[in-house]
C-alpha cells in the first residue's frame, strides 16, 4: 500500500499542471507578482509577503492548491484584493494563510478525518480588472492571470502532526464516545446478490397472512448494472422449503407471491392446488400472463424443496423430497414461455405465504434463498436440521395418535353396555349376556407402548366420553381438564423427591393434550422449556412447540411467536418481517372478537401488578367495595355509577362475571334520565345492534340524536353508522363521519379513511389510500383497533405514495393492538383470580405463559411472584429483563435490572437501565 500512495504522489507531483518555475513571471509592461517571504513547511498561523506591480487596474489572488491520493487540484484557501492606484510602482501585502485542521493535525476528537496529502502548492496570481469583466469570475483568476508564482510546501504525515490545540470545553458523554470508537475500523457493507430471506421456520396457518420482503436497487453500481439488464432479459433463483399439513383448501393457495407497484401480480407468483400440484405463472414483457402446472402430487408430512430458475424465457423447476428413511428423490420440469419474462424485483414487494389477495397454505416454511442475478446451482441445505426433523416427527406421532385415539373411541362405542333404560329384545339381551365380545381393537402391540399415556387417559376419563355422539368437543374439553392438572401439578413436582418422574409424566400429558388439539398445553410446553420451570432449558424443544401452536391459529402462540422475533429472544433471530407475518394474524382476530361482545371467554386485559394494593382492591368482584359501592350509589339514580356497572358486566372487568343482560338493565337506566349524552350514546347502540336486548332502530335513533345535540362526539359516528348501515345514505353519512373525525372520535377517523380509501363518498368517489393511511393512522393512535390493523398494513408494504414503508412501526402497532384481545384478557383474569385464591405456584405459571407473549403486566407480576416464591430458576430475572425491552418499559423491571448488573460489574448496562428508568419518568432516578 505504502509503494502505490508513493506512485500516486509521485505522479502528481509530476504531472504539467504543477511544473512552474518560481522565478518571477513578468509581462512586457513590468507587471508581476512573488513571494518575498514565503512558508517553508504547512504550519497554523503561518504568513506569506506578496510583492506586485500593476501597470493598470488588477486584481491579485493568493491561493493554496492541495493534492490527495484521491483527488489532485483542491483550492482550500483563496484570498483576492485589487489595486486602483500607483500603478508601475511595485508595492508589497502581508497575507495571513488558513490551512484546514485536516491537513495540520493528527487524527483525534477534533479531526475526525485528517487527511493524507501528496502535495501543497502555495501560488499567487495577477489579472487586469477590464480582463476579468470580460468574463469569468474569481475562481478562474488563476487560470486566466497574466502572471503568477507557486511554491511547493512541506507536509507532515498524519502520524507525525501535532494535536489539535484544545480551545474549549468536551462533555464528558461525547468524549466516553469517542474514546470507545476512535479504533474501529470502518469496512463497505458486504452486498450480495443472495439474500437469505427465511433463516427460520415461519408457521403457515392456512389464512391470508404472510411475511412480506421488499428489495431495493444494489448499492453497488456494477450489481444495479446488471440488475437493470436483466430486467427484460431476467436471470434470477429461488429456493424454499416446505413442509404442508394438508393440501390446499381451495383452488390454489399462495407460495410466494410477487405483487407490483400496480397491485397486480409480477413475476414470480408460486402456488400450491388443491391436488397438491405446483403452479407457476410470470408476467411477461408485453404484459400478457403466463403459467404453468407441474404435477406433482407433493406428499405430506415431510421436508420439500422448490427451486426455481429463471433465464431469458425459460423456467426450471427442482422438486426435492426428504423420505422417511432420510433418502431424497427429486424431479425437475421445465417450460418455454417463449417470450421474456419481466422481473423487476424493486417493484413492489414479495409475500411468503397468505396476503389479503390469496390464502396461504397449511404447513411450514424452512429456508428461502433468493438469487437475484441468478445461478446455475442453488445452495440451501435444510436449517436448523435437528428442530426441523423433530417438528416433522412430532406432527407424525401426533397424526399416528389421532388415530390411535379414534380407534379407541369406536371400540368403546360399539363394545359400550347398552342403557338399562332402554328397552331390549330378549334375544338382544341373550346375546349381550351370553355372546361373544367382537374386538375391534386396531392398534398393534408397538402403538400401545408408545401411545401408552394416551391410552390410560382415554381410559381413566371413559364415564367423561362414553356415550357420546361427537368426541371431537369433548376431547378438547379432556384436554383442557388435562392442562389444568398440569399447570397444579408442576409446583409439586419441582419440590417433590421424584420431581424428574413426575414433570416427565406431566410433559407427556401435555404432549397429548396439544395434539388433540389443546394449543395452550402447546405454549406451557414452549414456556417450561425455554424458562426452564421445573426441567432443564431446551430451546430447541421450546421453538418446536410454540410453531406447532402457531401453525395451530392459536392467539397466544402466534403473540408469543411474533414477539420473540420482534426482539430476537430465546433464539429466535430478530426478524421485523416474521414477525409482522404473525402479528398481522393475532391483529385481525382482535379486530374480530371485538364484535363478539357476548362471548363469556373474552374480557378486557387489565393491567393489574400484584405489587400494587391499590390496583388489586380495583379487582375484588361482586363483594369488593368499590361494586357494592357504585351499586348503592346506582340505586340512588348517580348516572356515573350506573355507567360504570353497566361497562363492568358487559365486558366482565373489576372482577365481576360477565352478564350482558344485567349491563343492559343498568345502560337503560341510564340512558332514559336523558341527562347524559355519553349513556344515551352507549344503549343507543345496543338497541340498534340487539345486543342483550331486542331491536328497537326508532329509540336508537331517538337517543342518538338526543345524545349527538348535547355534545357527544361519538354520537355523531354513530348517526355516520346508522344513515350508512341502516339507511345506506351515503351523503348523509360521511357528513356526520366527518363532523365526527374533526372533533377529535376515533371511530370517525376510521371510517372517513374507510370511504376515502374506497372511493365511497358521493361528492368525492376517487379513491385516495394516502388520504385514508393518515385517517387511520389518527384514528389507531387513539387506539382504534382496526385502523391500527390497516395502518399496519400500509406501512408494511410502503407501495402507497407518500408512505414509506416501516416494518418497525407496523409491528409496534400490531402488538399494541394484540394485547387488547379478550382472550388474552380473559387468561389474564384468570391468573389474577388464582393468585387471589391463594395458588400462587399455580398463578406463576400461568403470568410465565402470558409473560412469553411480550404482555408487560404479566412479565412484572412473574418475576413478581418468582421473587416471592424464591423459585429455584431465574425466571425472576428472565421476566424482568424482558419487561426492559417493551416499548413503554416498566420501572421496576429498569431499576431492578440495573441492580443485577450493577452486581455483575457491568457499568455499562447498569448505566443505560438507571438512565431508561429516568427517561420514562421514575421519580427515584430522576431524584438522584
Amino acid at each position: 500500500m505504502r509503494v502505490v500512495l508513493s506512485f500516486v504522489c509521485a505522479a502528481v507531483v509530476l504531472s504539467p499542471v504543477w511544473c512552474e518555475s518560481s522565478d518571477t513571471d513578468r509581462t512586457h509592461r513590468g507587471d508581476f507578482v512573488q513571494f518575498e517571504q514565503a512558508p517553508a513547511t504547512v504550519m497554523d498561523k503561518s504568513s506569506v509577503q506578496v510583492q506586485y506591480n500593476c501597470s493598470a487596474a488588477c486584481r491579485i489572488g493568493v491561493e493554496i492548491v492541495i493534492s490527495t491520493p484521491t483527488s489532485t487540484g483542491v483550492i482550500v484557501y483563496r484570498r483576492t484584493w485589487t489595486n486602483h492606484k500607483r500603478f508601475g510602482n511595485p508595492r508589497s501585502r502581508k497575507v495571513a494563510l488558513v490551512f484546514p485542521p485536516a491537513v495540520l493535525y493528527q487524527r483525534d476528537f477534533f479531526v475526525r478525518q485528517p487527511l493524507e496529502t501528496c502535495d501543497v502548492l502555495l501560488r499567487a496570481w495577477l489579472l487586469h480588472l477590464e480582463e476579468e469583466e470580460l468574463g469569468g469570475n474569481h475562481a478562474e483568476g488563476y487560470d486566466r492571470s497574466l502572471v503568477r508564482m507557486s511554491t511547493f510546501l512541506r507536509t507532515l504525515p498524519t502520524s507525525q502532526r501535532p494535536a489539535y490545540p484544545q480551545t474549549r470545553s468536551v462533555s464528558w458523554g461525547a468524549w466516553l464516545m469517542w474514546q470507545l470508537t476512535k479504533d474501529t475500523v470502518r469496512k463497505c457493507p458486504h452486498e450480495s446478490d443472495t439474500v437469505d430471506i427465511l433463516t427460520f421456520p415461519f408457521a403457515s396457518t392456512g389464512e391470508r397472512f404472510g411475511v412480506i420482503y421488499t428489495f431495493s436497487p444494489f448499492k453497488n453500481k456494477d450489481l444495479e448494472r446488471r440488475r437493470s439488464l436483466a430486467l427484460k432479459q431476467p436471470s434470477a433463483a429461488l429456493s424454499l422449503w416446505l413442509y404442508l399439513l394438508s393440501w390446499c383448501g381451495q383452488l390454489v393457495c399462495g407460495i410466494v407471491k410477487h405483487v407490483n407497484e400496480h397491485k397486480k401480480y409480477g413475476s414470480p407468483l408460486v402456488m400450491l392446488s388443491d391436488t397438491g400440484n405446483i403452479v407457476l405463472q410470470v408476467q411477461m414483457v408485453n404484459g400478457e400472463d403466463q403459467a404453468f402446472t407441474a404435477h406433482t402430487a407433493l406428499p405430506l408430512h415431510t421436508w420439500i424443496r422448490l427451486d426455481i430458475f429463471f433465464q431469458v424465457s425459460k423456467a426450471k423447476l427442482t422438486i426435492t423430497k426428504v423420505l422417511p428413511a432420510g433418502q431424497t428423490s427429486e424431479s425437475t420440469h421445465l417450460f418455454d414461455f417463449r417470450e421474456p419474462v419481466k422481473f423487476n424485483d424493486t417493484s413492489g414487494y414479495f409475500v411468503i405465504g397468505g396476503c389479503n389477495y390469496m390464502k396461504g397454505f397449511h404447513g411450514y416454511f424452512g429456508p428461502i434463498r433468493y438469487y437475484r442475478l441468478g445461478a446455475e446451482k442453488v445452495k440451501n441445505p435444510l436449517s436448523p436440521v435437528r428442530m426441523l426433523k423433530e417438528l416433522d416427527r412430532l406432527h407424525r406421532n401426533c397424526e399416528e395418535m389421532q388415530q390411535v385415539t379414534e380407534h379407541y373411541l369406536e371400540a368403546l362405542r360399539q363394545n359400550r353396555d347398552i342403557s338399562r333404560d332402554v328397552c331390549e329384545s330378549y334375544y338382544g339381551d341373550l346375546m349381550r349376556k351370553f355372546g361373544q365380545r367382537e374386538c375391534i381393537q386396531t392398534w398393534s402391540w408397538d402403538q400401545q407402548r408408545r401411545f401408552n399415556i394416551t391410552l390410560k387417559l382415554l381410559e381413566d376419563h371413559q364415564d367423561f366420553i362414553t356415550g357420546l355422539e361427537s368426541n371431537g368437543g369433548h376431547l378438547l374439553h379432556l384436554s383442557q381438564v388435562i392442562f389444568q392438572d398440569a399447570v397444579k401439578t408442576i409446583r409439586k413436582a419441582e419440590e417433590s423427591d421424584g420431581g424428574l418422574n413426575l414433570m416427565s409424566t406431566i410433559i407427556e400429558q401435555l404432549q397429548v393434550s396439544s395434539c388433540w388439539g389443546h394449543q395452550h398445553s402447546s405454549l406451557l410446553l414452549t414456556t417450561l422449556h425455554l424458562a426452564g420451570l421445573g426441567i432443564s432449558v431446551d430451546l430447541e424443544q421450546g421453538h418446536v412447540y410454540s410453531l406447532m401452536g402457531g401453525v395451530s391459529d392459536d392467539r397466544l402462540a402466534l403473540m408469543h411467536l411474533g414477539y420473540k422475533h420482534m426482539q430476537g429472544l430465546d433464539g429466535f433471530p430478530k426478524d421485523q418481517n416474521t414477525a409482522y407475518g404473525y402479528y398481522a394474524n393475532i391483529g385481525k382476530q382482535t379486530s374480530i372478537d371485538r364484535e363478539k361482545v357476548q362471548d363469556s371467554w373474552q374480557t378486557p386485559t387489565e393491567h393489574v401488578h400484584l405489587s400494587n394494593d391499590d390496583e388489586l382492591n380495583t379487582q375484588l368482584g361482586e363483594l369488593g367495595d368499590i361494586v357494592q359501592y357504585l351499586k348503592h350509589q346506582a340505586n340512588r339514580g348517580d348516572v356515573e355509577s350506573q355507567k360504570s356497572l353497566a361497562r363492568m358486566h358487559l365486558w366482565g372487568s373489576n372482577g365481576v362475571e360477565k352478564d350482558v343482560r344485567t349491563a343492559v338493565m343498568w345502560y337503560a337506566r341510564s340512558a332514559l334520565q336523558m341527562v347524559d349524552p355519553t349513556a344515551m350514546y352507549d344503549y343507543a347502540i345496543l338497541l340498534l345492534k340487539g345486543t342483550g336486548v331486542k331491536k328497537n332502530r326508532k329509540l336508537g335513533l331517538k337517543l342518538l340524536e338526543k345524545a349527538a345535540d348535547m355534545g357527544s362526539v361519538e354520537a355523531l359516528n354513530g348517526l355516520g353508522w346508522y344513515y350508512s348501515t341502516i339507511v345506506k345514505d351515503g351523503r348523509k353519512a360521511i357528513r356526520y363521519f366527518e363532523l365526527a373525525a374533526q372533533n377529535g372520535s376515533r371511530d370517525g377517523l376510521f371510517n372517513v379513511g374507510v370511504y376515502q380509501l374506497n372511493g365511497a363518498s358521493p361528492d368525492k368517489p376517487d379513491r385516495n389510500e394516502t388520504a385514508a393511511f393518515h385517517y387511520f393512522l389518527r384514528a389507531a393512535q387513539l387506539g382504534h383497533v382496526d385502523a391500527a390493523v390497516e395502518s399496519a398494513s400500509f406501512l408494511s408494504t410502503g407501495t402507497v405514495q407518500g408512505v414509506p414503508r416501516d416494518q418497525d412501526k407496523a409491528v409496534l402497532l400490531l402488538k399494541q393492538v394484540s394485547e387488547t384481545n379478550g382472550h388474552l384478557g380473559f387468561m389474564v383474569k384468570e391468573a389474577l383470580q388464582t393468585y387471589q385464591r391463594g395458588s400462587w405456584d399455580e398463578a406463576l405459571v400461568k403470568y410465565a405463559m402470558l409473560a412469553e407473549t411480550g404482555l408487560s403486566v404479566a412479565q412484572h407480576n412473574a418475576a413478581h411472584l418468582c421473587e416471592v416464591l424464591g423459585h429455584s430458576s431465574a425466571c425472576q430475572w428472565r421476566y424482568h429483563n424482558y419487561s426492559t425491552y417493551n416499548h413503554i418499559p416498566h420501572e421496576a423491571g429498569l431499576l431492578l435490572m440495573g441492580d443485577y448488573y450493577c452486581k455483575l460489574a457491568d457499568m455499562a448496562k447498569a448505566m443505560y437501565m438507571y438512565s431508561t428508568a429516568a427517561a420514562h419518568g421514575s421519580p427515584q432516578m430522576q431524584a438522584v
